[in-house]
């Protein structure tokens, strides 16, 4: 997912890019003018450019830029004339310490905003709730809510002053004030992150606002299991995943309910949700997969191949002879997932079939396109009757071959 929106400042975005290619044409000037033409001093005030607006950008880091200038003004002229006379020297080391001056300047200048803006902003917010701010505390936040703020309220796990910034009106602001309130894992977050997660949000702010619950934990669980029946299927999947890393056994039932979403989006992100349960989902899993209505017995499949568990290896079996086409592709999707063990078991469950059954399940395993796992049915196809080791040999491209 893509945030580039979330920058206020578009020159933001191309700061890099442009340091870059000053620095590269002053690499070129100094390969044309000086070494190919011999001119020596003029074209050198060039580099300042990039040092300058280097120090202005990024502070002392910049410096960076200063040194590789000056190795490269003084190496020329030892290419050129194999030693550095000692007034090129001088130049270049005025790159490095131009670099270095305004790049402390303008740290400490930065550092003096942060400070100011984070007393005015901290004065605002208090005095609005003594009413002496009130009538423009929303002028008040856009103009000193920034992300150094939130940043700082971070650091002092300050819960009430990143609420208040999760209700900014620019999105860049909320999403640092969520992934913040997440960090915190600060129970009293719970609702203002419930707020911004189904709320006419930007995307990027929901998900963030969806991760931030999820690191909470517990105390999100209530709240995002009632998400799940919001009516926008992006805040029900959002708070499916978000269960899903909890792991709260709570989340199961209604996450298998899930799996009968309208939305076919939903219903994967609810198995996959489930999946993430591990051996705690296995039994509930089971039995949506036995009793289950058609959407449910193919979620369940799918999440069960996500655990891993290989007790999940006999009712996927079954699961192959499902009348529903789809289920019985989800249980052969599922049961490589299973281990090696697995693959034995299929062919012979294959061979003691009926033909009517076995010709459902073949067809499925006609569509399978994940070569890798029809491979490994390659050891064990001299325990697989004819028919079966045709369609697997003919999905690998072998269809004359034999097995055993």
């Amino acid at each position: 997912m893509a945030f580039s929106d979330l920058h206020l400042n578009r020159v933001d975005r191309y700061k890099l890019g442009i340091l870059l290619l000053l620095v590269a044409v002053s690499v070129g000037l100094e390969v044309v003018v000086h070494h190919m033409m011999g001119i020596e001093v003029v074209y050198s005030h060039f580099f300042y450019i990039p040092v300058v607006l280097g120090a202005i950008w990024y502070g002392k880091r910049a410096v960076l830029v200063g040194v590789f200038l000056a190795v490269v003004y003084a190496g020329d002229y030892y290419l050129i004339s194999g030693i550095v006379q000692t007034d090129a020297m001088i130049r270049a080391l005025m790159f490095v310490v131009v670099a270095l001056i305004i790049g402390v300047v303008m740290d400490y200048m930065h550092r003096e905003q942060e400070q100011v803006m984070t007393q005015i902003a901290n004065a605002a917010l208090s005095g609005s709730t003594a009413g002496g701010f009130r009538g423009n505390l929303d002028e008040w936040r856009a103009r000193l809510r920034t992300s150094v703020n939130v940043k700082r309220m971070k650091e002092e796990r300050n819960t009430q002053g990143l609420i208040l910034a999760l209700r900014h009106r620019d999105a860049g602001i909320q999403y640092e004030a969520a992934e913040a309130l997440g960090v915190l894992k600060e129970p009293s977050a719970v609702p203002p992150l419930m707020t911004a997660l189904t709320g006419d949000r930007y995307s990027g702010v929901r998900w963030k606002a969806a991760e931030a619950l999820a690191q909470i934990g517990e105390p999100s669980v209530g709240p995002l299991i009632q998400a799940l029946g919001h009516p926008d299927e992006d805040v029900r999947w959002k708070a499916a995943i978000a269960l899903g890393e909890i792991g709260d056994f709570r989340a199961i039932s209604p996450l298998i309910s899930l799996l009968e979403d309208q939305d076919r989006f939903v219903q994967s992100r609810a198995a996959y949700a489930l999946g993430q349960f591990g051996s705690l989902g296995l039994p509930p899993l089971i039995v949506a997969l036995e009793s289950g209505g058609p959407d449910v017995r193919r979620g369940a499949a799918l999440a069960l191949g996500k655990i891993g568990d290989p007790g999940a290896i006999d009712p996927l079996l079954v699961a192959l002879d499902d009348r529903e086409d789809s289920v019985r592709s989800a249980a052969l999707e599922a049961l490589p997932s299973l281990g090696d063990e697995a693959f034995p078991r299929i062919l012979a469950h294959l061979r003691l079939s009926s033909p009517a059954v076995r010709a459902l399940t073949l067809q499925s395993l006609r569509e399978m396109t994940d070569r890798k796992v029809l491979e490994r049915f390659r050891p064990h196809l001299a325990e697989a009757d004819e028919e079966t080791k045709e369609a697997i040999l003919s999905q690998l491209g072998t269809k004359g071959e034999r097995s055993g």
